[in-house]
């Protein structure tokens, strides 16, 4: 996980726990997890193209600039694939879990999004 955190060394037991927990209860979770992993690809996303190019809601698009597991093209890729777009938004620096280590920038862009006229 410690790739996903712009600032690993603040992860708690706790915070794990949460993450992966459900997955390591059984055998069959485990496996399920292991199965996701292998396969997943950002590419998937293409699959729904159509339908993301007729998505008229108003839509935020927020990214971490240095995740290593979704690059920061894709939030183009997005931003001019859904015609609702409001706003691209980029954390420069932040990772996958920005919403939990930056919630407070996270939260101005999305309070300011849902005010939006």
């Amino acid at each position: 996980m410690g790739p996903a955190y712009e600032y690993p060394e603040r992860l708690r037991d706790e915070d794990i726990e949460t993450y992966l927990g459900p997955f390591v209860k059984t055998e069959d979770r485990t496996r399920d997890l292991e199965r996701f992993m292998a396969v997943f690809d950002n590419g998937h996303t293409l699959a729904i193209e159509g339908q993301l190019k007729a998505l008229q809601a108003p839509t935020l698009i927020v990214w971490g600039t240095d995740d290593v597991y979704f690059d920061v093209k894709w939030s183009h890729w997005l931003a001019a694939n859904i015609p609702g777009t409001r706003r691209r938004v980029e954390f420069p620096g932040a990772r996958l879990f920005f919403p939990e280590e930056r919630w407070r920038e996270f939260n101005a862009e999305l309070r300011a999004h849902w005010l939006a006229e």
